[in-house]
This record gives C-alpha cells, sequence and structure tokens, in this order.
C-alpha cells in the first residue's frame, strides 16, 4: 500500500513560489511512501552489507519547468532509519527509455538510491523535467534544467528527513552516470555558485558523463566516420535544444534526412521510446549506408552549415551545455572507463585537464577499467564514488575491493543459460546490465554457479557479481 504523508494543494504551492520569487523548491506537494526496507533485504539486493533499514518515497514537488513556469516534478527520496546520517547524496539518473522508466516509479536507478541510503545516507533521485509527473519533452543534457530539478528534489528531500527525525545532515555529496553525469556536474557548479548560503557541496563524483559536448562529443556526431550505435541520442539532443533554445532549425526536415523525421517526430510525440528510435534509426543506416555512421541522420547542407559557422544555433546551444568550465573549489572524482562505446572517455580527461589548469587543487579522472565498454563500468564506477564518499563522510572503510580472482562465463555465446567457472562458493549477489547500462536482471544467490538467461533478448550484456566483499564482473552475448 503506498501511503501519502505529506500534501499540500497546487493552490498553496503557486503561492509559496510567487512570495518568494525566484526561489523554487520550497514546498513538498505530496511524498507517498513506496517501500520500507530492512537491512537484510537491502543487503540481499545489492550484496553491499547494508549499516541500515530504509524507507523509499515517492515525491511531488515544485521547481521550475522548461518553459519558465512552475511545475509539479517527481523524485524518489530514500531515507535512513536512523537519526545521525553521514549527509545526502544527489543522484542523477542515466538515460531512460520513457517516461515511466524513473526513480520514482522505482526503475533500477532507484536501486541505486537504496543502495546509497543503506549506507546511511539520505538519497534523492530527481526523475528531472519532462519525465515522471513533470509535463513536456524532456530537455535531455540541458545543463540548467538538470541542475534544477536535481537541487529542489535535494531540497524536499532534506525537508522531508527532518519531517522524520533526521536533522544531521553534515555532508552534501553529488553523483551520477551518463547522462547522470552530465547532470551530476551541472548540478555540482549550480551549488557552489548558489547565492544562498542555505546549500553547499561536500564533494562531487560524476561518471562517464558528456561533459565536452561541444567538443569531444560534437566531432563524433558531426565529424568522424566511425560507427556509433547509439543514434538515438543525436536525435534526443537536437529535440531537447530546439525546446529549449527554439532556434537550432525550423522544421525536422531542414536537419535530418527524410528517412528518418517520421521515427524523430514519433519520439518527440512520446509514442516510442528510445530503445525503439535507436533501434529503427540504426536500421535506417544500415540499409542506406551498411554501416551506422552518425553524421549520416542529418542532411549534409545542415552539417556544412553547422561545421562553417562557429557561431550556428546547434554550436551555441552544444557550447552552453558544456559543463566543464568552471572551477570546484571541493574533491571532485571523475570516473570513467577507457573502452566505453557511448561516451567518448576523453570527456572525463578533458574536464579533468581544464579544471586542473584553471587552478583546481583536488580533481581527478580515474580509469576504472581500461577495457569496459559503458555498461560494464557502471557498478565499478558506483562503488568507487562510494568510497570516496565514505571516506570524507567519516574515514569509512572500503566496502569492497576488486577480485584477483578469474571468473570466466560459459558458453559465451550462449541461448538460455551461463555458467561461472572459478567462483567460489554457491552464494551471490549478481545484477547483469544491458549495453545502454541499465539494470535487467539480478538475483542474491546463484546456485550450481549458473544463472538463467532465457528470458533477456539477444544482445550484448554485462554481469557484475559481488561475493564475500568482492567485485567480478564480465561481459556475455545472447544469440538468437
Amino acid at each position: 500500500m503506498v501511503k501519502s504523508i505529506t500534501k499540500l494543494s497546487l493552490s498553496t504551492c503557486y503561492l509559496v513560489l510567487t512570495l518568494t520569487g525566484s526561489i523554487w523548491g520550497q514546498a513538498i506537494i505530496q511524498a507517498d511512501i513506496l517501500g520500507v526496507y530492512s537491512s537484510a533485504e537491502l543487503t540481499a539486493l545489492s550484496g553491499i552489507v547494508a549499516n541500515n533499514g530504509v524507507t523509499g518515497y515517492r515525491v511531488l514537488y515544485l521547481t521550475e519547468g522548461s518553459d519558465g513556469l512552475p511545475d509539479t516534478a517527481s523524485g524518489f527520496v530514500a531515507l535512513p532509519d536512523q537519526p545521525a546520517t553521514k549527509g545526502i547524496i544527489a543522484y542523477q539518473h542515466g538515460t531512460v527509455p520513457d517516461r515511466q522508466s524513473v526513480p520514482s516509479n522505482q526503475s533500477s536507478e532507484a536501486d541505486l538510491a537504496l543502495i546509497f541510503a543503506s549506507q546511511g545516507y539520505i538519497t534523492t533521485a530527481a526523475d528531472y523535467l519532462g519525465l515522471g509527473n513533470s509535463r513536456g519533452f524532456h530537455p535531455y543534457v540541458h545543463a540548467k534544467t538538470e541542475a534544477s530539478a536535481g537541487i529542489d528534489l535535494l531540497i524536499a528531500g532534506r525537508d522531508l528527513a527532518v519531517q522524520n527525525g533526521i536533522d544531521s545532515i553534515p555532508n552534501i555529496f553529488v553523483c551520477g552516470y551518463s547522462q547522470g553525469g552530465h547532470a551530476a556536474m551541472a548540478m555540482a557548479q549550480a551549488l557552489q555558485e548558489r547565492p544562498t548560503d542555505d546549500l553547499w557541496i561536500t564533494a562531487a563524483a560524476p561518471m562517464s558523463g558528456p561533459y565536452a559536448i561541444s567538443t569531444v562529443m560534437s566531432r563524433e556526431i558531426l565529424v568522424d566516420t566511425v560507427e556509433y550505435f547509439f543514434p538515438a541520442y543525436l536525435a534526443y539532443t537536437m529535440l531537447s535544444y530546439q525546446l529549449m533554445y527554439q532556434n537550432l532549425y525550423s522544421t525536422l526536415e531542414e536537419a535530418f534526412k527524410a528517412d528518418f523525421v517520421e521515427d524523430i517526430r514519433a519520439f518527440s510525440m512520446e509514442t516510442i521510446s528510445v530503445t525503439e528510435l535507436n533501434s529503427r534509426m540504426i536500421s535506417t543506416l544500415r540499409a542506406a549506408t551498411g554501416k551506422s555512421i552518425p553524421k549520416d541522420v542529418f542532411r549534409e547542407d545542415f552539417v556544412n552549415s553547422v561545421l562553417a559557422d562557429s557561431l550556428h544555433p546547434v554550436n551555441v546551444a552544444l557550447a552552453d551545455n558544456d559543463t566543464y568550465r568552471w572551477v570546484p573549489a571541493f574533491p571532485m572524482r571523475l570516473y570513467y572507463c577507457m573502452a566505453d562505446d557511448q561516451v567518448d572517455f576523453r570527456n572525463s580527461v578533458v574536464a579533468a585537464e581544464y579544471m586542473n589548469s584553471q587552478g583546481a587543487t583536488d580533481v581527478q579522472a580515474i580509469d576504472l577499467i581500461s577495457s569496459a565498454d559503458h555498461g560494464q563500468c557502471v557498478l565499478p564506477a558506483l562503488l568507487a564514488t562510494l568510497n570516496f564518499f565514505n571516506e570524507l563522510a567519516a574515514g569509512t572503510s572500503a566496502i569492497y575491493e576488486e577480485s584477483t580472482q578469474i571468473v570466466q562465463i560459459m558458453p559465451n555465446p550462449t541461448q538460455d543459460v551461463i555458467r561461472l567457472e572459478g567462483l567460489k562458493g554457491d552464494f551471490a549477489n549478481y545484477n547483469i546490465y544491458n549495453h545502454f547500462g541499465q539494470a535487467v536482471k539480478q538475483g542474491n544467490s546463484i546456485s550450481g554457479k549458473e544463472i538463467d538467461v532465457n528470458d533477456l533478448p539477444a544482445g550484448l550484456y554485462h554481469l557484475a557479481i559481488i561475493s564475500g566483499g568482492q567485485l567480478f564482473s564480465g561481459s556475455f552475448i545472447i544469440h538468437e
């Protein structure tokens, strides 16, 4: 049963906004309990020993919409069942397939918030504008709105914690993976530059994010001829910036080749998911050229006009959403994996080099596993982040260590079952991620060292296992 514990009328909330002017996020509209989890349940969820139980909430809160008017946004807040905490972690989620696949609807992203909260942190996970309850189309990788949605849920989460008897908030941490890395970087900067003293930031850990959109990412999109298997992200970004800046193009037909327009329009109307759009765009590219080359989704004259004019609206919008051209006054770790197939690792390197060249004193870009792709990097990055925050919060020891034990996944490729060779003991917690980095299957025991994957579609997957305080990981392929 979902229990509503806090509720304000919309008219009352609008009055709050009117009276406070530009100060947003000062009212929780509603907070519903989604679940109460024991420490044993949380330990079973991830394999990381939980220090406490957690209550998870779906929160509706006030924020500024993409149109500049008050909006009711949604997010997930996880509260530890203890009065003293290590602080707050604001977790910014990665790209999701559709409006409903968000933390407040208890997606796998909410599980990550629960894991953080099980270690003694109040944890917030904003759905973002245009996702969950918020109206309109989602302004994808738009730095300003990612930051504002995250900060306003942070305020709401802090207030909810106080209502529930948690008034010890010594630290504020920010992190996020993929799109969430971009959003975390934007939020961290906004917190540092916030003109009021009601919030602060202790440290940040953006992970595998596209921070250098106008340089590293734009070259990959408009110039390179290397295959890229996530062309839907390009369309998503263009739709987002057209929504926010209104000047990238007059019609979809002006920017995109005709064969892609119908599918992109369907996605903009939310009749297909980003996953479906990606599949259709790859099929169309391969039918036309035999390869999935990003720039081939655009009209040639449009690409040429963007490349010829540094002040073209596309270039201006891309530069406006670079999130690394500032100097953190707090510790920051940019975790990445060099073989990332979705977000070029150079985003992290360029960001750290710029910040350090401008005087940052504690910013590091860290390659966690050089051979890992985007999906394989998720769990190692999240665990490294938790270790980093624990060290700053209370000198807590590491929650896991990389294993030197070799575990082989067999057969590979497979059709229905994978067998783990070299894993000691039968008990282990595991998560399986698809190539988007989304958790698609999990469990808390491996009987006979076998995992049934017959329910998963054909494709490339990443397996992460936590057993005996050690992390094991590897990839496998499912064939038709």
